[in-house]
């Protein structure tokens, strides 16, 4: 007879087995082509186009990352198309070879049963968490926030990827954390040195510059928090500001330490706006001359009555004991109102904040294993 030891045990097992079990069942089948070279292993997330999957390279024997698009509307997911497909394709294509960019490895397209396409993406495997995910493995850990030259060391590599994508003619539109991977590689020394690597990925909602706001997505393109107030305000005339705009904040949000919460967070739209220029100050946006153009007569008006006196107090939430005069004018710069006199990437590389000697910045120490 057995004992209660191993019934109960057996139990376990037996229910872990049938997780595991529901678990491959629900996931969407992969095109033959597809499954006969990579072997799909644990899911790394989903948003309402798909899901993305950590899967062995058979072939070229490494760890890669399978983005599927749905091809049909179900299961929580939205229909994607084949435009949907090719405009993320060739936006990772034009930025390949960049270290801050994840890599595009292959592309694949296979009927879906007749009702409709699924599209697969591969590219590296950047990283095992993105940077929302690794904000708050901190936040449990306690190592909230990041010191000035961690968030230094991110945002140097951050706005080299963005850099990147823009001379190559291509609008990221959605940079937020989710969107970033982040991996840490082993340096030398006696005790084990961690180099945090940060890479762009997630260039589903990318457009091309030459073509912006062709689809009209430009302000569903971002979430509330990151996007930036030309976006709001109805702007199809914009470039690739609203991508350092979207980096300010997340600069933001890694020297405040909220615990992964978004720096400009809102239950609405018009809350987060109305932070936004409380915080960065709006007499830049309310002196635009694209204003009228983008808001109207009406709402333009409304806004100068409204922030006619509001200079902003972002350096009073970043003293200087939180944030060097360099790095506050990085900050600063990326977060000003008005989109004509906002830094770019490469303008912001060229500050003297990044001018400090490199290093092995953002480094932590280990005990060597």
């Amino acid at each position: 007879m057995a004992t209660a030891s191993a019934l109960v045990h057996g139990g376990v097992a037996a229910a872990l087995q049938a997780e595991e079990e529901t678990a491959a069942a629900a996931a969407p089948q992969w095109p033959a082509a597809l499954a006969e070279r990579y072997e799909r292993l644990e899911k790394l997330g989903e948003g309402m186009f798909g899901d993305v999957y950590r899967a062995w390279d058979r072939v070229g024997r490494r760890f890669v990352a399978v983005k599927r698009l749905a091809g049909r509307a179900g299961g929580g997911f939205v229909e994607t198309c084949a435009r949907d497909f090719s405009r993320e394709a060739a936006s990772l294509a034009a930025c390949r070879g960049h270290p801050s960019v994840v890599e595009l490895l292959a592309a694949h397209a296979a009927a879906d049963g007749g009702a409709g396409v699924d599209r697969f993406l591969v590219t590296e495997c950047a990283g095992p968490t993105n940077l929302r995910q690794y904000m708050d493995l901190r936040r449990r850990e306690g190592r909230l926030p990041f010191d000035e030259a961690e968030v230094r060391d991110a945002m140097r590599q951050l706005l080299a990827g963005a850099e990147a994508a823009h001379a190559a003619g291509v609008l990221h539109r959605e940079i937020v954390p989710e969107n970033v991977t982040v991996d840490a590689i082993a340096g030398g020394g006696a005790a084990v040195e961690k180099k945090v690597v940060y890479k762009i990925c997630g260039f589903g909602m990318s457009e091309p510059a030459a073509e912006k706001d062709v689809d009209g997505d430009g302000m569903l393109a971002s979430p509330g928090p990151y996007r930036a107030p030309e976006l709001f305000l109805g702007s199809k005339d914009y470039d690739g500001r609203v991508d350092t705009w979207a980096l300010g904040c997340i600069m933001a949000e890694l020297l405040a330490g909220a615990g992964g919460a978004p720096f400009f967070g809102g239950e609405t739209d018009a809350e987060v706006l109305e932070k936004m220029l409380r915080v960065v100050g709006a007499r830049g946006i309310v002196k635009w001359p694209g204003l009228e153009r983008v808001a109207g007569q009406e709402r333009a008006a409304r806004l100068r009555k409204m922030f006619r006196r509001d200079g902003g107090h972002l350096r009073e939430v970043f003293p200087k004991e939180l944030l060097s005069p360099e790095g506050f004018e990085v900050l600063s710069g990326l977060l000003r109102s008005d989109p004509d006199s906002r830094l770019t990437a490469a303008a912001a590389l060229r500050m003297p904040w990044f001018r400090r000697r490199r290093g092995f910045g953002g480094c932590f120490r280990g005990a060597a294993s």
